[in-house]
C-alpha cells in the first residue's frame, strides 16, 4: 500500500513541469488576447465567424480605419490608424474602441498573431 503512494506521488511529481508549461501558456496567451493594442500600431480585427469581407471592410470604414492586409479568413481584417499627418477631423482617437462600436468582436495586436493569421490563409507571412 505504501508503495502504491509513493509510486502515485512519482508521477504527479513527473506530471509538475507539464503543469508548469500549460500554465504558462495559458496566461501568455491570456495576457495576449486581452492587452489592448499599441494605437498606431496594426491591428487584427475579428469579426462574427459568419460575416464575409465585404461587411468587415463596411466595420472598418465605419470605426475610421486604414485597411492594411485581410487575415486569413473572410471574418479577419489587418487595420491600423492613418498616420499622424493624415489623419482627418472624424478619425477616432481610440481605433480599437471604435471597432469595438462598430461590431468587431475581438481587437488584437497584428504583430502578435502574423504566425496565426498566416496559418489560417496558407500564406508565409501577413
Amino acid at each position: 500500500m505504501a508503495r502504491q503512494a509513493s509510486h502515485a506521488r512519482g508521477g504527479l511529481k513527473a506530471m509538475l513541469p507539464a503543469l508548469a508549461l500549460l500554465f504558462t501558456s495559458a496566461f501568455g496567451i491570456t495576457a495576449m488576447a486581452f492587452g489592448s493594442p499599441a494605437p498606431d500600431a496594426p491591428m487584427a480585427v475579428f469579426g462574427p465567424p459568419w460575416w464575409k469581407a465585404d461587411r468587415m471592410v463596411g466595420l472598418v470604414a465605419e470605426a475610421g480605419g486604414r485597411m492594411v492586409d485581410t487575415g486569413g479568413l473572410p471574418n479577419v481584417m489587418i487595420v491600423r490608424r492613418a498616420p499622424e499627418g493624415e489623419r482627418g477631423a472624424d478619425e477616432p482617437d481610440d481605433l480599437a474602441a471604435a471597432l469595438y462600436r462598430a461590431g468587431a468582436w475581438l481587437v488584437l495586436d497584428a504583430p502578435a498573431l502574423r504566425g496565426c493569421l498566416a496559418l489560417a490563409s496558407g500564406r508565409k507571412g501577413v
